[in-house]
């Protein structure tokens, strides 16, 4: 179990753990498209231009287990565990592994996430707050940040 860079190999792997996941924990499969189409492209603008981003992931085994990615230090856009794992703290060890490298870069001293509403309680307890009320969009979007100072 360890914590590495994603590959611009290992995406297939990753677009197939968010699609499971999403479909698994956070939409039924109506809106599940729709997140899973919105992730892909965010994952086509890290491909062009990963050098301002942060993109983990986690292994089991030699299989992906989970993905984190923070873009320019402070915006964490992605965080999927595969289904099979979750609960076992896979979550946690990335946001853990993110958030040192993200407190010496972010210019805004806090990592800001769009949750979705099932995982805002993960989120809380690990020391985000939410900012604003949620957002209708499938699978629910929560504004959380964890504050650095």
């Amino acid at each position: 179990m360890t914590t590495s860079n994603v590959l611009q190999s290992d995406l297939p792997e990753v677009s197939t753990l968010i699609a499971s996941s999403i479909r698994h924990s956070v939409a039924p499969e109506g809106d599940a498209q729709f997140l899973i189409d919105d992730i892909a492209e965010c994952l086509d603008a890290w491909e062009k231009d990963p050098g301002q981003s942060l993109h983990l992931k986690y292994t089991l085994g030699g299989a992906i287990g989970g993905i984190i990615l923070v873009k320019k230090y402070w915006n964490l856009q992605l965080l999927f565990v595969d289904p099979r794992y979750q609960g076992r703290g896979i979550g946690r060890a990335l946001i853990h592994a993110v958030l040192p490298e993200c407190r010496a870069r972010s210019p805004k001293a806090k990592l800001m996430v769009n949750s979705s509403t099932v995982a805002v309680p993960f989120y809380r307890a690990l020391g985000f707050s939410q900012t604003a009320p949620g957002l209708d969009r499938p699978g629910g979007a929560v504004p959380l940040e964890y504050s650095f100072l």
